[in-house]
């Protein structure tokens, strides 16, 4: 179950693909950034970040392939003209910080 405040943070704010009453529906990178950060952390990445897939092989590796949407459900990932899930976005933006 999604933490309330994280998913405002981590999906309303950055998700293109979140939907109101799907908060049962966790993916990879909700999951990566909810057991490393805490929402105080998380509430310091600008309200708008565009993806320089900078680490995109990182996240590959790392998230998405433990991603229960990566096979059948990450249009992203399956090479669909889509942008990546806000988590991606926010992941990618925390890595490239000094």
């Amino acid at each position: 179950m999604k933490n309330e405040r994280l998913t405002g943070i981590i999906c309303r704010r950055y998700c293109a693909y979140y939907k109101e009453g799907k908060e049962g529906l966790l993916c990879g990178t909700y999951r990566y950034l909810a057991q490393r950060f805490s929402a105080e952390e998380l509430e310091s990445a600008p309200e708008k970040i565009v993806p320089d897939f900078s680490e995109d092989a990182f996240i590959l590796e790392e998230i998405c392939s433990a991603c229960d949407f990566l096979v059948g459900g990450c249009d992203y990932r399956a090479g669909i003209a889509a942008p990546p899930c806000g988590g991606y976005r926010l992941v990618e933006w925390l890595r490239r910080q000094p």
